[in-house]
């Protein structure tokens, strides 16, 4: 599994979160629970960052498992290839904002997480969270949350 500076993540301490702005195509992690978890989510928030398409899948590849399964209040998708296709459009429709990832909390190959979400160069629009199930070190199951 890559780690967190593989893919443009800075990991910042919990009080310096509302401090931080990201840069376009970064996730801004708060580090709680550490070790492949952090690594594995902060990996999932560049999937939806990363804006050249095969640099995205291969980084699904290796996030989820072939069969993943995403919900949120809008969409359901199952497998890596509809999952990429939904965070493409969700591009589409904000071409400027990216994720900035939140607490990682995890116990029994379970994960929380908070997420904002908004202009790379502004403050967030919009706030979230989402619970991940891990199997064999990638992600099998992610129930998006919005606020």
């Amino acid at each position: 599994m890559a780690s967190p500076s593989d893919f443009d993540v800075t990991i910042i301490g919990p009080d310096d979160a509302a401090l931080a702005t990201p840069a376009a195509g970064t996730a801004h992690l708060v580090e709680e629970s550490g070790g492949a978890v952090v690594d594995l989510v902060a990996a999932y928030i560049s999937v939806w960052n990363e804006r050249n398409p095969h640099t995205r899948q291969s980084i699904g590849a290796d996030v989820f498992t072939p069969d993943a399964y995403y919900a949120d209040p809008n969409t359901s998708a199952q497998g890596r290839s509809a999952i990429d296709t939904y965070v493409a459009g969700w591009q589409g429709q904000f071409p400027d904002s990216v994720f900035v990832l939140g607490a990682v909390r995890n116990h029994h190959d379970v994960a929380h997480f908070g997420w904002s979400f908004g202009p790379a160069d502004g403050p967030s629009t919009a706030t979230g969270a989402d619970v991940v199930v891990i199997e064999r070190g990638r992600i099998s199951k992610i129930y998006g949350f919005f606020d």
